[in-house]
């Protein structure tokens, strides 16, 4: 880093259990700078005594700083590239020649796991474990891969739940191409004996619960594989420099696969939005850089249909064709929604059910969230059920003409079957009583959207659980349900409790609405709040309120 100290920064993200600093060097043409480029990680000897990803990490760090300039590719991957490396994950257990750090905690299984811990925060997790979650979870990391060896393969997620059963992940011909990458480039890998074409799904080699690449796919959209550069876990020093020979075509190549599938910015009139991205068909979408508004999303060359959607926004769908090569360039740009503007938005941030008509329903009442929400403070969550048991969340509405109906959830609970698909532990939406779709396992906040006829309907959102296993947080959530304008209804201006009069409590329940100010445009209760009907909640309502009340002699 002193060397070339215009395309590296050396930092520590944290210190090992005896206190050593881990060490991270970033390599870009303006390190420190959060640019419009994709970023990358390789983390390497988070089991101590596999050194030879912490060797072929330096060597691969010498020759992307000491070949940028001179090195066409090395110099295209600095200047198009934030490339972060980390040598050692596991600098204790390397000093003490194991596996597992000093705590005796091996960090590949230290990790929140989809299937047996699927609590995505650090708390209770080792040191180093930590450390590398709060590094990664304030990134926006696209690729990376984790260096290991005792084995010649690359593998892909699904690590779990089963030993010896394919468990493939919505993105799997995505992690084949890439895992491919990384074996065709390295011929004994690929050639290899044991693994056919030098590849392997996790799960289908061994089960691994806790481990990192599962973790980055899972929670913080970033793909990363496993890699298992040397059959021989601590090499005699002499060996180091045919294995750089060995991996070096590999490890740039794999970088550069970062530069493929779709790219683009996700702005509105003003400038860079938050915003998702999502394929059709497959169940995993990515998230925007949220200060550039820039986005990448890797794709096995095909056609496919993208969506960018923002809340707020009217959501934007185009198809696109992916090629080989460097990646399809699409720039989204968002308007707001006008449906909005005459649909009724339900956000639970009343922090409780009073902003509409909600049923709660079945074995266990749904209840209010303050932790978890895609929108605002608070979202809903379900009730604490048992085994054969359901909570249900209904509402009625009249709505004027055909539309539709949209809503995010968060899913935690016991996947489907592996074998069968069946669904055991689920949320359903249904109108009418006929569910619309369903949901299970392990998934962030996801957008969903259905038609529904004008008319009358009854919605519902069923936690189901059957009697067997219990998975995950047992439990899911709803949040920013947008409803269809709904059929004039006999809203009372002034009567905000909803009691058929007009009188004191109202004036404090105004009051209240006016000091909280969270009340949203579009519902009952501000419809109903809004005094004098200028699209506001302040003084001059209440004073219209007392007015009324004191006029009509009440």
């Amino acid at each position: 880093s002193s060397n070339f100290p215009n395309i590296t920064r050396l930092f520590s993200i944290g210190q090992s259990v005896q206190g050593r600093e881990l060490w991270v060097i970033e390599i870009s043409d303006n390190p420190g700078t959060n640019e419009t480029e994709p970023e990358f990680k390789y983390i390497a000897n988070m089991h101590g005594d596999e050194t030879p990803g912490r060797e072929l990490s330096l060597y691969l760090i010498d020759w992307l700083c000491s070949n940028y300039g001179s090195d066409t590719r090395a110099t295209s991957l600095v200047n198009n590239t934030a490339i972060y490396i980390m040598p050692s994950m596991n600098p204790d257990g390397f000093e003490l020649g194991q596996r597992y750090n000093a705590n005796g905690v091996d960090l590949n299984r230290d990790f929140p796991d989809q299937f047996n811990d699927p609590n995505n925060t650090t708390y209770g997790r080792q040191p180093e474990t930590k450390a590398v979650m709060d590094w990664s979870i304030n990134h926006n990391f696209t690729l990376s891969a984790n260096m290991h060896s005792g084995a010649l393969v690359a593998n892909y997620p699904y690590d779990g739940p089963s030993s010896g059963s394919y468990s493939a992940c919505p993105d799997d011909d995505l992690f084949i191409r890439l895992a491919l990458e990384y074996s065709e480039n390295h011929p004994e890998m690929y050639n290899s004996s044991s693994f056919e074409d030098g590849i392997t799904n996790g799960a289908e080699w061994y089960a691994v619960s806790g481990g990192m690449q599962d973790w980055n796919y899972v929670w913080e959209e970033n793909f990363e594989i496993t890699l298992e550069q040397s059959n021989t876990k601590w090499p005699n020093e002499s060996l180091i420099d045919d294995l750089w020979d060995d991996n070096k075509e590999s490890m740039v190549s794999y970088i550069e696969m970062i530069h493929t599938g779709l790219r683009g910015l996700v702005t509105d009139e003003n400038g860079p939005i938050d915003a998702t991205i999502s394929v059709s068909g497959i169940d995993n979408d990515i998230s925007n850089d949220k200060i550039n508004g820039d986005y990448y999303r890797l794709l096995t060359p095909g056609t496919y249909s993208i969506t960018a959607r923002s809340i707020g926004y009217a959501s934007e769908t185009v198809t696109i064709t992916i090629n080989n090569g460097s990646a399809e360039v699409h720039n989204f740009n968002l308007s707001s929604d006008p449906n909005l503007e005459n649909s009724d938005i339900e956000g639970f941030e009343l922090g409780d059910f009073s902003g509409f008509e909600w049923e709660n329903l079945g074995n266990e009442a749904w209840v209010i969230d303050g932790n978890e929400s895609v929108e605002g403070q608070f979202s809903a969550r379900s009730g604490s059920i048992g085994n054969n048991e359901q909570s249900i969340l209904s509402i009625d509405i009249d709505i004027q003409e055909d539309a539709l109906v949209s809503f995010y959830s968060k899913i935690s609970c016991e996947p489907t079957g592996s074998q069968t698909g069946n669904y055991y532990d689920y949320l359903s939406f249904q109108i009418d009583g006929q569910e619309q779709d369903k949901w299970a396992g392990e998934s962030g906040w996801t957008f969903r959207e259905f038609p529904i006829q004008n008319g009358s309907h009854t919605l519902a959102w069923v936690y189901t659980k059957d009697q067997g296993v219990t998975s995950g947080q047992d439990a899911v959530w709803v949040d920013y349900i947008v409803l269809p304008s709904q059929a004039d209804t006999d809203i009372v201006i002034g009567d905000i409790n909803f009691d058929g009069t007009i009188n004191i409590l109202d004036v404090i329940a105004l009051i209240n609405n006016v000091l909280e100010g969270d009340l949203l445009p579009g519902t009952d209760t501000y419809t109903a709040s809004d005094i004098n009907g200028d699209g506001t909640l302040n003084i001059l309502d209440i004073v219209g309120l007392v007015s009324t009340i004191l006029g009509s002699g009440l």
